[in-house]
């Protein structure tokens, strides 16, 4: 159980690494102002990836924790 447990934290670091530089950086005009009232929006892949990010991130969380209590 816990060496499974081990797998499937590789393969979800692997993947929130991957997802992460996945992700654009964004240079633009609107991101490069700091006073600038409007805010990013993401959509599309973009909005995709980071939805995916998020939940990969949160199955990482769960299962460290998880690991722990093991």
């Amino acid at each position: 159980m816990k060496t499974a447990l081990v797998i499937f934290q590789i393969i979800l670091s692997v993947a929130l690494i991957v997802l992460i530089f996945l992700q654009s950086s964004g240079d633009n005009e609107s991101r490069g102002n700091l006073f600038s009232t409007t805010s990013p929006q993401r959509r599309g892949w973009e909005k995709v990836i980071f939805t995916f990010t998020l939940i990969v991130f949160s199955l990482f969380i769960i299962s460290s924790i998880v690991q722990t209590i093991l």
